[in-house]
C-alpha cells in the first residue's frame, strides 16, 4: 500500500468541505485500524460518539461489533473500519443522496489505495455502494458474496439495527462467520 497516497487521501478528507455536513461536524471520521488489511468493514455514517471521538464503530453499535468480531477470531486493530459518509449527519439521520455522492469519492480512493480483497458492508447505505443491482432491503442481498472487480463484499445488517432487533444478532454472527469462512478458504 502507498503510504503517502493515504495520508495525502487522509489530509484531503480532514479538509473536506463538498457538502453541507463540514458545517456540522466536530471530526471527519477517515478510518481506523490497518488500512492494508485483507478485512475491511464498511458502514454507514458516523454517529455522536464517533463525531466526538473521530474514530468509527465507538459507541454502542462499535461494541457490540468488537463482540461479533471477536467470537469470530477477528481483531478491531487488525482491520480496517470507515463509513462510506465520513461525517455525522444531524441527528444521526440518513445521509442523503447528494451526501453520499459528494463523500463516495474518499471511500472509492480509500479502497483504491488499500485494495481489500474483502469488505464486511453493514448495513443498507454501505450496501448501495457496493451492490450494483437495485434492493429493497439487506433482507433480499445479505449472506451472498458479491464481486466488486477482485473484491468479495459480504453484506450484513448495521450492528445498531441489532441493537433495535436483537434477532438479528443471529443473522450478523452467520455473516461474518461466513467471511471467516471466505478468508479462511483462500
Amino acid at each position: 500500500m502507498n503510504q503517502d497516497l493515504w495520508k495525502e487521501l487522509e489530509k484531503f478528507a480532514l479538509n473536506c468541505t463538498a457538502c453541507e455536513l463540514c458545517k456540522t461536524r466536530r471530526n471527519v471520521v477517515f478510518g481506523s485500524g490497518d488500512p492494508s488489511s485483507r478485512l475491511w468493514l464498511v458502514g454507514e455514517a458516523p454517529g455522536s460518539n464517533e463525531d466526538e471521538q473521530g474514530l468509527p464503530f465507538v459507541g454502542q453499535a462499535g461494541a457490540l461489533l468488537d463482540t461479533f468480531l471477536e467470537r469470530n477470531g477477528f481483531k478491531r486493530h487488525s482491520l480496517f473500519i470507515t463509513n462510506v459518509i465520513k461525517c455525522r449527519p444531524p441527528n444521526n439521520t440518513d445521509p442523503t443522496e447528494d451526501q453520499k455522492n459528494k463523500c463516495f469519492p474518499i471511500l472509492a480512493a480509500q479502497l483504491a489505495i488499500g485494495k481489500p480483497k474483502y469488505v464486511l458492508a453493514l448495513g443498507r447505505h454501505a450496501a448501495e455502494a457496493f451492490v450494483p443491482r437495485p434492493f429493497r432491503s439487506i433482507k433480499e442481498i445479505r449472506g451472498q458474496v458479491v464481486l466488486l472487480g477482485e473484491t468479495k463484499v459480504v453484506v450484513t445488517y448495521h450492528p445498531a439495527a441489532v441493537l433495535r432487533n436483537p434477532r438479528l444478532g443471529e443473522i450478523v454472527e452467520h455473516d461474518i462467520q461466513m467471511m471467516s469462512r471466505l478468508i479462511a478458504g483462500e
